[in-house]
């Protein structure tokens, strides 16, 4: 099977295999980032936000997601992109090169330019996106006692 990562300092690579989820995303599990419309799906870690010591802000990875159709707001440590159908999920990247050209284009928005392709206000939105994904606050966790009658 295809897949590809981007990892918390930007880069991306391609592998084959099936991925060791647990030492790609770590031990506390995986948790899909949903694409809408595309054939692929997105991974990070279930709780990588509560951890920055151990799982750094990935500000590319967050834009990329964002470009592809994902919420807009921070991700942690990498990103795994695999394949995805409805029926049977999880499959091989279908298009590994449309995910590099995207992975350009945010590299360039970032670095300040305007890809061919992409409008200024989009370059602009990435930059926003980025700084969002590096500054944002850790989110914290609230815990209230319920009262059972």
């Amino acid at each position: 099977m295809r897949y590809a990562v981007i990892a918390a300092d930007g880069e991306l690579t391609h592998h084959q295999g099936h991925p060791d989820w647990k030492s790609v995303i770590g031990p506390e599990g995986k948790a899909r980032v949903f694409l809408p419309g595309a054939a692929v799906a997105g991974w990070v870690n279930d709780i990588g936000l509560l951890d920055p010591k151990r799982y750094p802000r990935n500000a590319v990875g967050s834009c990329v997601l964002a470009t592809l159709g994902a919420r807009v707001q921070p991700y942690a440590g990498p990103v795994v992109f695999t394949g995805w159908h409805p029926f049977t999920e999880i499959g091989p990247l279908p298009d590994p090169g449309f995910l590099d050209m995207v992975h350009g284009d945010v590299l360039k928005a970032l670095a300040g330019q305007t890809p061919r392709a992409m409008s200024p206000s989009w370059a602009e939105h990435m930059r926003e996106i980025a700084d969002h994904a590096r500054t944002s606050p850790v989110p914290g966790l609230t815990v209230r006692s319920v009262k059972l009658r």
